[in-house]
């Protein structure tokens, strides 16, 4: 059985680089409705990654449940 579904927002950022490549920064929103769709959570991710100072390489989610064994 699943509880305490936990949902995180990952907006990776183009913090910088040079010669060997790109550097990033993760910017990790947690307290996200597991609720949202996909499709809403990319839209969420894309306004705020318009609001961000770096270039967004991508947006991502992550979700987390505990799993208990029925006894």
């Amino acid at each position: 059985m699943r509880h305490s579904a936990k949902t995180i927002l990952q907006i990776k950022r183009i913090t910088g680089g040079d010669e060997r490549g790109d550097t990033y920064g993760y910017l990790n929103l947690s307290g996200v409705n597991p609720e949202l769709s996909d499709d809403d959570l990319l839209s969420i991710g894309k306004k705020l990654g318009n609001l961000q100072a770096f270039p967004v390489e991508s947006i991502g989610r992550t979700d987390s449940c505990l799993l208990a064994q029925e006894h």
